[in-house]
């Protein structure tokens, strides 16, 4: 039998972990990644804006954006769609979705806000307007054939239904789907907006859709402030994560407050929030960054960390629940139009081996990339 003092000298003796070592892993990561172009728009329909990758069920990935005309807001918006059979090399010729809803007055332009692959059916969440913003409404419609044909639009229930973007969905692990909103109010003096393109945009509130049917009902949950300034205006733009012990997590664009993303938590599975987000120390222009829940408290970030210029793209790695981020490397360093050029709104979704996100961006507004980054694996798998 071992004395307690020959313990302490073998527990002594016995040699630590070797701390992961980052910045090898991110460059042997590199070597792994694969980037394809999906479309390069011509004037006088150039935009690309919006864009949103999905796997079917079938396999085939989808991608959806907002195209038409060569700037937004724009009369000319409206949803296209794009098919690969290749993971991601070759794509279908850019279409309009065929959404089933007439294109004029308070509805001649379209965007999409999240496309939602469940188990029986495809859900599109996009909004219109009169091509300013004015007359904005939210709406869904579903496709049972794999988003190639879409049923009649309804509105987005309740509120929602005005001046709101639906982002993107998770599942939890308890079956729930989470769907987060920003939306926008009226001021409380009732002033009526004079600037259909900022004063849209203006007092965002952000929360949670929560379902536990397979998305056939939901509850609102949040109202999430970014600031009390009643002229702040901006596109939240917020994304969310379920962490290991069943907190959700948001991140939250916040234009001109900072240069930073902010950040909210719900304790208790996305019912209830705080009534404002704080700020965090990760650099954001005022852009669109999106997470992944990579298992546990892993989560990945793809995202512009830059306080003033939507570039470069980089992916970020965190293993603490958000605490730190010590996985960092540059996806694309700068546009292909240069570095005034900008690298928009990646979103995209996880392989199913976790290996892979796989992302659509935005290049300067006119060209649709594919980018497949290879992730690391989650701590005590490094290599020594």
């Amino acid at each position: 039998m071992k004395t307690p003092g020959l313990l302490l000298i073998l527990i002594s003796l016995t040699p630590l972990p070797a701390a992961p070592n980052y910045e090898a892993q991110a460059v042997e990561d590199a070597r792994h990644d694969r980037t394809y172009l999906i479309f390069d728009g011509q004037k006088p329909n150039s935009m690309v804006c919006d864009t949103a990758l999905r796997e079917l069920p079938d396999g085939t990935w989808v991608m959806v954006m907002r195209g038409g005309g060569d700037h937004e807001p724009a009369p000319e918006n409206h949803v296209t769609i794009t098919f690969s059979s290749d993971q991601g090399r070759t794509w279908t010729p850019m279409k309009p979705a065929g959404i089933p809803i007439e294109r004029k007055g308070m509805q001649i332009a379209q965007s999409p806000s999240e496309l939602m692959v469940l188990r029986d059916r495809v859900v599109l969440y996009f909004s219109t307007h009169d091509g300013h913003r004015a007359g904005w409404r939210s709406w869904l419609t579903e496709s049972t054939d794999g988003c190639r044909t879409w049923g009649v639009p309804r509105l987005v229930p309740g509120r929602l239904g005005n001046k709101s973007y639906i982002r993107n969905h998770i599942v939890t692990r308890d079956g729930r789907i989470l769907l987060p909103f920003q939306h926008y109010v009226e001021r409380k003096d009732g002033t009526p907006e004079s600037n259909p393109r900022s004063d849209a945009v203006r007092r965002s509130r952000n929360g949670v859709l929560i379902s536990r049917d397979n998305g056939r009902t939901w509850t609102e949950h949040g109202n999430i402030k970014l600031t009390d300034d009643e002229d702040h205006s901006g596109f939240a733009e917020n994304n969310i994560v379920e962490l290991s012990d069943g907190r959700i997590a948001m991140i939250i664009r916040a234009d001109r407050l900072g240069g930073v993303l902010y950040y909210a938590e719900s304790l208790d599975g996305g019912r209830t929030w705080p009534e404002y987000a704080r700020k965090t120390d990760i650099p954001n222009p005022g852009s669109k960054a999106t997470i992944y829940g990579l298992g546990g408290d892993a989560v990945a970030m793809v995202h512009n960390p830059n306080s003033s210029h939507r570039s470069p793209l980089a992916l970020w790695v965190s293993f603490d629940g958000m605490k730190s981020w010590p996985y960092r490397r540059v996806l694309v360093k700068e546009s292909s139009d240069g570095p005034r050029g900008r690298l928009n709104y990646p979103d995209g979704f996880l392989s199913k081996d976790r290996q892979y996100v796989h992302i659509a961006f935005d290049d300067n507004r006119h060209r649709a990339v594919y980018y497949g980054a290879k992730l690391p694996p989650v701590p005590g798998e490094f290599s020594k």
